[in-house]
């Protein structure tokens, strides 16, 4: 996990700030249920629809908007002091955020790689109900003699 591991590391210092330590803890339940082999092939694409989706919300969308809503001075108190120029100016730059987080930010491959999971799983999906009763228990006797004759299965 090295890369991932390294970044949560590093923003962990930051988890001071409400919310923020549990953000780093769903990236790593996440990081950690897929290495364990938690997550089926549905989860894992769904996951990667999340985190990059051209067509709808994602998770680099919501960022974008949190980062807005803290640059707006209605939204955010913490602003108040700030001279009405200002004002505008971290707002405007709030909503530009946003803007180019729509539009510059690659949502193409992890995308690309949810559609081609479920596309392999439904076709798997699809291959398993094809099979007739018979097929079936054809299937399972030849899997039992397999691991019957296997030499290196436990006994």
């Amino acid at each position: 996990m090295g890369d991932l591991q390294d970044t949560l590391d590093d923003l962990a210092g930051f988890d001071w700030v409400p919310g923020i330590r549990k953000i780093l803890n769903g990236f790593q339940e996440v990081a950690d249920a897929a290495t364990a082999g938690k997550l089926d092939a549905d989860a894992t694409q769904t996951t990667l629809t999340l985190l990059a989706n051209p067509h709808g919300p994602d998770l680099p969308q919501a960022l974008a908007l949190l980062a807005a809503h803290l640059m707006t001075q209605h939204t955010n108190p913490a602003l108040a002091f700030l001279d009405d120029d200002t004002v505008k100016t971290v707002q405007r730059l709030g909503e530009q955020h946003v803007f180019e987080t729509a539009e510059y930010t690659p949502r193409d491959h992890p995308n690309e790689a949810a559609g081609l999971i479920y596309e392999a799983a439904e076709g798997r999906s699809q291959a398993m109900t094809y099979l007739d009763d018979a097929q079936r228990k054809e299937l399972s006797d030849k899997v039992k003699k397999v691991n019957k004759d296997s030499q290196s299965r436990p006994r």
